[in-house]
């Protein structure tokens, strides 16, 4: 493993991170029965689904945390032993965040035999859209319906918690990306110096 093959593993999880921040596109819609059994109808036109979202940072934390091997073989190269590596990684709790909800979205979950990294637990939470009203191009009500259509979906802002096995709130899956794939840009240069 040479450096240039590590740096363009390194610019595609980039790319990966980036498309994160386009937020325009097709729009959601669903549907919420109401104990007293009406069922009303929602939509939003103009921006990402939210399933096209979940599927991006599902793939991307898997694809941060399998950089570690490919940094693995890069240090040995070096002559540094792999033990380097995981010493890094166990010192960010960034990184051992998204070691821990990585594993669990490949395995189905953590292996209850082993300890999480983080000591966490962590989940990934539910998708929230903040629309401002600068967003909006149009707002429609009926009956039982709502129709909002995003006119500047740049404007919407995007949050996935990170939530720790008590439920509490560890920060949002975006800054958890963004920082976890700096951490590892730092850990590739730092690796560049062994000698």
């Amino acid at each position: 493993m040479d450096l240039s093959e590590l740096e363009k593993l390194l610019r595609r999880a980039d790319r990966f991170r980036k498309k994160l921040h386009i937020k325009d596109g097709d729009g959601a819609k669903w549907s919420y029965t109401f104990d007293n059994g009406e069922t009303h109808f929602y939509s939003i036109e103009g921006v990402k689904p939210p399933e096209d979202i979940e599927d991006e940072i599902t793939t991307i934390f898997v694809w941060l945390w399998s950089l570690k091997d490919y940094v693995k073989k890069y240090v040995l190269d070096k002559g540094k032993s792999k033990s380097w590596v995981e010493s890094k990684v166990n010192a960010d709790p960034y990184l051992c965040t998204c070691a821990d909800i990585a594993n669990s979205l490949k395995h189905g979950g953590l292996d209850p035999k082993f300890k999480p990294r983080s000591n966490k637990s962590p989940t990934l939470g539910k998708l929230n859209y903040q629309i401002p009203q600068k967003a909006m191009g149009s707002i429609t009500f009926g009956a039982f319906d709502v129709g909002l259509n995003v006119e500047n979906p740049s404007l919407v802002v995007l949050e996935l918690p990170v939530i720790d096995k008590n439920g509490g709130v560890l920060g949002d899956a975006f800054k958890y990306l963004d920082y976890s794939l700096k951490a590892w840009e730092g850990i590739v240069r730092e690796a560049e110096n062994i000698v």
